[in-house]
C-alpha cells in the first residue's frame, strides 16, 4: 500500500462551522450555514495561477493547463490567460487545454487563467449523443479481480437496474471503506478493495470498476474541490493540489440518461449520502473527463488524470511541490438556493 500513497504536503483536516467552531473531520463540521444540498447554484469569480520555483536550465518545459468545459453543469465566461508565454489554445479534443514550450524560465515564473463559473445542483441529465459503449473500457488502474466480481455479486443479488445496482454497491463501499484524508493516491480499484481503505479517487475506481463489470457504461470526471456553501467565505484560495483535486462519477442508467455519484463526499458527509447518489452540490470545477489521458500536443508521462498544469522537462514530468505550485482564488459572486 505505502507505494501507492504519495504524501504531498501537510494538510490540515477541518473547517469553520455555524459560530465558527473547529471540528475534525468534514462530515460533522454543517450544523450551520447555508444546506448544501439545497443550494443551485454557485456563480464564482476564479483566477487560477501556476508558480515555477526552479526548473531545470537548458531544457523545453512543456506546460499544459486544462481549460474548464462551458456544458450544461458549469457555464465558463470572461476567460482569459495572463502570461507572457506564448501559449496556444488546444480544443480539438473534449480535454481541451493551453499549452505552450519554453525554457530556461526564471524563479517566480506565473501564469494564471481568470474566468467566472457558474457551476449548477446538477441530478440526472440526458445526453443521448454520447455513446455510452466508449464508458466501459477500463483504464489500466481500473480492473477487476475475482474478489471484486464475487464481492459485487454477492452485493448486488439479482437486481438489474442501474440505478438500484449503485445504491447497493455505494451502500457497501462507503460501508467496508476507510477514508484516508491526508494522502494523495493514484486510484487502484484493486488495491483500494484489498486495503479497504483510500482516498477519493479510490472509492470512485472501486465503484467503476465494479458497474463496468456488470456492463453499466460509467464516465470519469476530475477537477478542484471548492470550499462547501456552508463553509464558503466571500473570497477563499486553496491549493490546486492532489489533496484539493476531486473526482466523481456520470453513471449510465439507460437511454441517454446520465445520473451523477460522488461515493467519497458521499462517505465524508453522512446527512448528504442519499443526495449525492443522482445528485452533486456544486462546490467544484470540473477541467477533464476519463483517465490514462492523452493530451494535445502529446505528453510523455502516462496521464492518470488532469485536475491541474501538467509539465514536462524533456519528456519527464516536473515535480509539483518542488519545481512548481498551483494556487485557485476565488470570489462568490452569487449563491442562489
Amino acid at each position: 500500500m505505502a507505494e501507492s500513497l504519495i504524501s504531498r504536503r501537510n494538510f490540515l483536516i477541518g473547517c469553520l462551522a455555524g459560530a465558527g467552531a473547529l471540528c475534525l473531520g468534514r462530515g460533522n463540521c454543517h450544523a450551520g450555514g447555508a444546506n448544501d444540498a439545497q443550494v443551485k447554484s454557485l456563480t464564482l469569480k476564479i483566477r487560477y495561477t501556476t508558480e515555477f520555483m526552479r526548473c531545470p536550465k537548458d531544457e523545453d518545459i512543456g506546460i499544459w493547463l486544462p481549460i474548464p468545459p462551458d456544458d450544461k453543469e458549469q457555464e465558463i465566461t470572461a476567460l482569459t490567460l495572463q502570461s507572457r508565454l506564448p501559449f496556444k489554445k488546444h480544443d480539438k479534443q473534449p480535454n481541451k487545454v493551453f499549452y505552450c514550450k519554453s525554457r530556461n524560465m526564471p524563479k517566480g515564473e506565473r501564469i494564471t487563467l481568470s474566468y467566472t463559473i457558474r457551476r449548477t445542483n446538477i441530478g440526472t441529465t440526458e445526453n443521448k449523443d454520447d455513446d455510452p459503449k466508449q464508458y466501459l473500457i477500463p483504464s489500466e488502474w481500473e480492473k477487476w479481480d475475482d474478489n471484486i466480481t464475487q464481492y459485487v455479486d454477492t452485493t448486488i443479488g439479482k437486481a438489474t437496474e442501474p440505478v438500484v445496482i449503485a445504491r447497493k454497491l455505494c451502500d457497501g463501499i462507503i460501508q467496508r471503506t476507510a477514508y484516508l484524508p491526508k494522502v494523495c493516491t493514484r486510484g487502484v480499484s484493486t488495491l483500494a478493495f484489498e486495503e479497504k481503505s483510500g482516498r477519493n479517487d479510490d472509492f470512485n475506481a472501486m465503484l467503476r470498476s465494479m458497474l463496468m463489470y456488470k456492463g453499466i457504461a460509467v464516465k470519469w470526471q476530475q477537477g478542484m474541490m471548492l470550499p462547501y456553501p456552508s463553509e464558503m467565505k466571500q473570497t477563499g484560495e486553496i491549493e490546486a493540489d492532489c489533496i484539493n483535486a476531486h473526482s466523481w462519477l456520470m453513471v449510465h442508467v439507460g437511454n441517454g440518461k446520465w445520473m451523477p455519484v460522488d461515493v467519497s463526499e458521499a462517505k465524508q458527509r453522512p446527512d448528504l449520502k442519499d443526495f449525492y447518489l443522482g445528485n452533486l452540490v456544486p462546490n467544484r470545477i470540473r477541467m477533464s473527463t476519463g483517465r490514462g489521458l492523452t493530451l494535445e500536443p502529446p505528453q510523455q508521462e502516462i496521464l492518470n488524470t488532469f485536475a491541474y498544469t501538467h509539465a514536462e522537462a524533456n519528456g519527464i514530468p516536473l515535480i509539483y511541490g518542488h519545481n512548481y505550485k498551483n494556487f485557485i482564488q476565488y470570489e462568490l459572486l452569487k449563491l442562489e438556493k
